[in-house]
């Protein structure tokens, strides 16, 4: 040791002769220490390094042992220690900023071992040394040398795209190979590799996404379209679904052959081009539906969503939108509107239509000056032929009607099927009264020829009735009023005429409205009660029994007959309310009778074609006559031929098979009238049969009324029916059916209805009347 160095060391002080762990108190725990030992305890040269913090400085420190001891060396190398560190400093330092870097990085020799990678390629273990054959298989190996040998054999940079693992992950890489010199001489591969595989998948996702919005586009029922923003809107895309709409296709579009305004329909197009340039000036999207002209000829409608796309100076660069085929939308609401505007059989206008048209056909004479006439006509006989023969007749005769209401009027008439069996006309323009006749004269005319249907022979005929504006009226509303009321006086004065409005129509009118509002509020107010007519056995004059007959009181309480309201007993509403009200007070009558201890033989009570119609009409009656314990052989229900009549005639028959089967008499009212047949006898349960009075009136003077009477008579004993004669009003006529075999005598000889207290002193007081 130099003095140099031994005064550094010692600083200073003197060392000669003192222990090493005197001059260095601190140096037996620290590397010096261990070395000195190791080199004392190996008996070997121990060569270390050594930092000694007094002096901030490295030492290399060299010990032999020797005979006497250690001889140390000592080197200061301090400066050499800091230019390592420093390098260490930068290496470090270059190390980050590479690991820092996305790509990766390596350097490899000439044998292909690398010899500095970034952190990107591998984390956790290290490549140093190792070439791609120690971690990559053999199909990537062959890859990067052939790129590696490609770059040292030619100096030339090489730039490939290659699959790289990256954690398991198999990723493309874009990788730049360069030569790495050294005095001039390749020595290695210098190689850069940045990932492309997020880029890749989004090109690609790019690309996908472009062709299923493609496939969307040309798969859409109509067209996308991106088009010049001027006028005529020359097309610069166009989608597939163009040849579908239009019949042309895509390309005659987008090559100039044609604009989009070559076919709009001419007479939409300016409208069209009001909606496209208010949709520009206000700048927002435009909904346009117009007609286009196809390649065929065809017109379709077509619903256009679009707007008009600007640049940043706010100037128009393009027009885009969807066109979508609107045609079968369109003749879907048009079918819609029809079938909401005409009757579904006939094809006729239906009510709703006849309405509107009414109120412009007004207007229009109105503006014209002239006069304008309204039918209103009724089916005669339809309710028969659909229950005689079935709706499907029905339905023929109604369309048979139809056309020949069609073939009778002008073109400019108006003729509706507003419901069931009526049917009316508007005429326009006639010359008042006499026009209007000419024209029923030819529409009943036309009716005339009867119908053939099925074998069967219908007939085509109908009531009128007609009014005539102004004359009868201003409003649309008092039209129709005097139409229908013209109708009805046709109908009431006998089937295929026609009426034109009265004044004193409307009278008959309001009466029949007031018979009407009488009997509901009778109904209502509970004011229907049964006045009973007593029937005799013609043998005995004894009392066979009563037939209950409607009387109603009005708000005064005074006595009123059927006839006051006999328009009621034509709606089924009323009828049904009547009856009901009858019957339950009968049933009461009988109760009380019953308790009173009263022979009265039985109680007659009527039942209209309405009430068999609800279906329930046979349970209904027992159940209040079971509730108030009255046996059914007290109960005769009298029915006319016309409930039989009809498709109905089922039910009918099933409500008086289950009567008769309890016990309740069943009797077949005004034989010999109306509907009368043979074959309601054997195929309802009848056990009466009540001879209309209209026979007995003038038997004594009219030889042809005795013989029907005899007759009767001796058909209802061939059948066992019990046989009653009604409007017995004389002792002459009672005795000629008494004569003659009849059961049973109704009428004023043997007494008048009477109320239910008056009944009571009747039953008790009873004597044979013959």
């Amino acid at each position: 040791m130099n003095k140099r160095a031994v005064a550094e060391i010692a600083g200073g002080r003197n060392l000669v002769g003192a222990s090493l762990w005197e001059a260095f108190p601190d140096a037996a725990e620290s590397a010096l220490g261990r070395h000195y030992r190791h080199a004392m305890n190996k008996g070997s040269p121990e060569t270390f390094e050594i930092y000694y913090p007094p002096l901030s400085a490295w030492y290399e420190i060299h010990a032999v042992p020797v005979e006497s001891g250690l001889s140390v060396f000592f080197r200061n190398i301090n400066d050499r220690k800091l230019a390592a560190e420093t390098a260490r400093q930068a290496h470090n330092l270059l190390q980050t900023v590479i690991d820092s870097v996305e790509d990766l990085i390596f350097v490899k020799d000439r044998d292909g071992r690398f010899i500095f990678i970034n952190r990107q390629i591998t984390e956790g273990s290290s490549l140093i040394g190792k070439r791609v054959g120690d971690f990559y298989p053999p199909e990537l190996v062959d890859v990067y040398e052939q790129a590696d040998r490609h770059v040292i054999s030619t100096g030339e940079v090489s730039k490939v795209e290659e699959t790289i693992p990256i954690r398991g992950e198999p990723r493309r890489f874009q990788t730049v190979k360069v030569p790495w010199r050294r005095d001039g001489e390749i020595i290695g591969v210098i190689g850069v590799s940045r990932d492309l595989t997020e880029r890749i998948q989004a090109e690609e996702s790019l690309r996908e996404g472009r062709r299923k919005l493609a496939t969307l586009i040309n798969s859409l029922p109509g067209l996308v379209y991106s088009a010049d923003p001027k006028l005529l809107w020359p097309v610069t895309f166009i989608s597939e679904g163009a040849e579908a709409l239009t019949g042309y296709c895509a390309a005659d579009f987008s090559n100039g052959t044609l604009d989009w305004a070559d076919i709009v329909h001419p007479e939409d197009f300016q409208e069209f081009e009001r909606a496209v340039s208010q949709a520009r000036k206000d700048r927002c999207l435009f909904s346009a539906v117009y007609r286009i002209v196809t390649r065929s000829g065809e017109i379709r409608w077509v619903l256009d969503r679009g707007q008009f796309i600007y640049n940043e100076a706010g100037e128009a660069i393009s027009l885009e939108g969807f066109v979508g085929d609107l045609t079968e939308q369109k003749q879907a609401e048009a079918r819609i509107r029809w079938v909401a505007h005409h009757d579904a059989l006939t094809e006729l206008p239906n009510r709703a239509l006849f309405n509107e048209q009414l109120d412009a056909a007004i207007r229009q004479t109105a503006d014209s000056g002239r006069k304008m006439g309204l039918l209103f006509l009724d089916v005669d006989h339809l309710k028969h032929v659909n229950d005689t023969l079935g709706h499907d007749a029905g339905d023929a005769l109604l369309v048979e009607v139809a056309q020949r209401l069609q073939q009778s009027v002008r073109g400019t008439d108006t003729v509706t099927r507003n419901g069931g069996d009526e049917f009316a006309v508007i005429l326009p323009d006639i010359d008042g009264e006499l026009g209007l006749n000419t024209i029923i004269e030819g529409i009943l005319s036309g009716l005339e020829e009867p119908f053939s249907y099925g074998g069967h022979i219908l007939d085509c005929r109908t009531s009128i009735g007609a009014s005539i504006w102004p004359s009868d009226g201003s409003k649309s509303s008092d039209l129709l009023k005097q139409a229908d009321m013209a109708l009805h006086a046709a109908k009431s004065t006998g089937r295929g005429k026609a009426m034109l409005f009265e004044p004193e129509m409307r009278a008959d009118a309001q009466r029949r409205a007031s018979m009407l509002n009488h009997a509901r509020r009778a109904t209502e107010e509970r004011r229907i009660e049964p006045f009973y007519q007593p029937k005799v056995l013609l043998s005995t004059g004894e009392l066979a029994g009563f037939e209950a007959l409607l009387r109603w009181r009005d708000p005064h309480g005074v006595l009123q007959l059927p006839s006051a309201i006999q328009a009621a007993f034509d709606d089924p509403r009323f009828a049904v309310a009547m009856g009901q009200q009858m019957q339950e007070r009968i049933i009461s009558d009988m109760r009380q009778w019953l308790e009173a201890g009263l022979e009265f033989g039985h109680v007659a009570v009527n039942a209209s074609a309405a009430e068999f119609r609800r279906g329930d009409f046979a349970e209904r009656l027992l159940d209040q006559l079971r509730i108030a314990e009255v046996p059914t052989r007290y109960l005769e229900v009298e029915v006319t031929e016309t409930v039989f009549v009809g498709r109905g005639s089922e039910v009918v028959e099933q409500a008086l098979q289950t009567l008769s089967a309890k016990g309740v008499r069943i009797a077949l009212d005004d034989f010999g009238t109306d509907y009368a047949s043979l074959s309601h006898l054997k195929k309802f349960p009848v056990d009466v049969i009540k001879i209309d009075q209209s026979f007995v009136r003038d038997l004594t003077s009219n030889p042809d009324d005795a013989a029907i009477l005899m007759a009767v008579l001796a058909l209802g004993r061939s059948l066992g029916l019990t046989t009653v004669a009604e409007g017995i009003e004389t002792a002459a006529q009672a005795g000629f059916l008494q004569a003659h075999g009849c059961n049973q005598g109704q009428g004023y000889l043997f007494g008048r209805p009477a109320p239910r207290d008056l009944t009571v002193d009747l039953i008790s007081l009873w004597k044979p009347r013959l």
